[in-house]
Parts: structure tokens; C-alpha cells; sequence
């Protein structure tokens, strides 16, 4: 007659951690790695998507938020799956794609190979949109209906560049009155020879943080 099973209870040796490497598992278990790990695929669990998978957790424990995304420390957990399977879920899940720029900020860790990896595995497409590639869902119909919010989403979002003489145009009308309007701004530039627009001026302010310094 063989030995019974061993009973491994998970959730209180996780609950004061919440985060454990195989190692500290096996050690706060007392067993063997074979077992350890037999619980943890019965059980459920999550492996980080950053150091190689190298910690451990369970929903029990784990605060995912709306994004399905978690960090604890220097972990960092996604209930979508790898960093690959994580990436791929966000682009396919995009409003209008995403860039390697905008998918490393928001997982915190540099995703161009896993990207590259999609791409070659047709599990994801790659577009040159404004000044950049922008990485899209691998379905057709879908990726066009992508492509074209990031293209509106560019236009919205473009911003002039103001020449120098723009620039000082604005700030020595500012200097003559400090409340004046953007749009009398305008107006004075134009009568006195300097193209400009409400965008211009726009821009101008925000580069200079000018609405700030005039409530000052």
C-alpha cells in the first residue's frame, strides 16, 4: 500500500509574503521540488513576466488591477500570462495599436525582442505610422480599424513647432500686457508682420508654462 498524498496548503505559506521564489517555497514547505510544483500546477498560479520567472504568487494573495497587472517589489505579475502572451493581449486589445515606447512604459520592462517574436510568429503586425512603428492586431480587419484611430489619434495631436521669432513675438506682446489674450496675441503679431495662430500661441504657452507664470 503506497503513502498517501501529501496535503500542501498554499495559501497561508504565501499570504505573509505574498511573493516567493521556487526556492523560499520549497524551504517554507519542507518537500520536494517535484511536489512543489505538482501543488502549484493543481493549485494555480502566476510566474513574474520580468526576471525570467523567477517569483511566484497566487490569486489569493496577488492585487491585480483593471489592466490584469500587478507589481509587488521588484515583481511583476500579469493574469494574462508571459510577457509575451501579456504583450500580445495588449496590442490585440488596443484602441489603435501600440508603440514599444508606450508598451515599455506601461509594463515597465523592454518588450522589442518579445515584439519582434510576435511579428515573425504573425501573432501580431507592425505598421510605420507617424514617426515610429506601431504594433498591431494580427487579424486584418481589426488591424485596420487600429490603424486608422492611430492615424486620427496623430492628426489631434500634432503640435506646431514655433519658429524663434514666433516665440518672441508672443513673449514681448505678454511683456507689454501680462493679460492679454491668446487670441489678441494673435492679432497683434499678425498686424505687426509675424505669422502666427492660436496653435502657435497655444504651443508657445505650454512650452514656456506661461498661464502658470501670469497666475503667479
Amino acid at each position: 500500500m503506497g503513502r498517501p498524498p501529501i496535503k500542501l496548503d498554499l495559501v497561508p505559506t504565501f499570504r505573509g509574503p505574498r511573493v516567493l521564489t521556487l526556492a523560499q517555497l520549497l524551504g517554507r514547505l519542507a518537500c520536494s521540488r517535484s511536489t512543489a510544483l505538482r501543488r502549484l500546477s493543481e493549485h494555480g498560479y502566476y510566474s513574474s513576466y520580468n526576471h525570467a520567472g523567477k517569483f511566484l504568487t497566487i490569486d489569493e494573495v496577488a492585487d491585480f488591477d483593471a489592466q490584469g497587472l500587478w507589481l509587488w517589489k521588484v515583481a511583476r505579475f500579469s493574469k494574462h500570462g508571459s510577457l509575451k502572451e501579456t504583450v500580445e493581449h495588449f496590442v490585440k486589445e488596443s484602441e489603435r495599436g501600440m508603440t514599444h515606447e508606450e508598451l515599455s512604459s506601461f509594463l515597465g520592462v523592454r518588450v522589442h525582442n518579445t515584439l519582434l517574436d510576435l511579428v515573425e510568429e504573425r501573432r501580431a503586425y507592425r505598421e510605420h505610422l507617424g514617426s515610429t512603428f506601431v504594433y498591431l492586431n494580427a487579424k486584418a480587419n481589426v488591424r485596420r480599424q487600429q490603424a486608422r484611430r492611430r492615424v486620427a489619434y496623430l492628426k489631434e495631436h500634432r503640435r506646431p513647432v514655433p519658429t524663434s521669432r514666433q516665440v518672441i513675438a508672443t513673449l514681448l506682446e505678454l511683456i507689454k500686457d501680462p493679460r492679454v489674450s491668446q487670441e489678441e496675441i494673435v492679432r497683434r503679431c499678425q498686424r505687426g508682420g509675424v505669422a502666427v495662430s492660436r496653435e502657435v500661441v497655444g504651443a508657445i504657452f505650454e512650452m514656456h508654462d506661461l498661464d502658470k507664470k501670469r497666475a503667479l
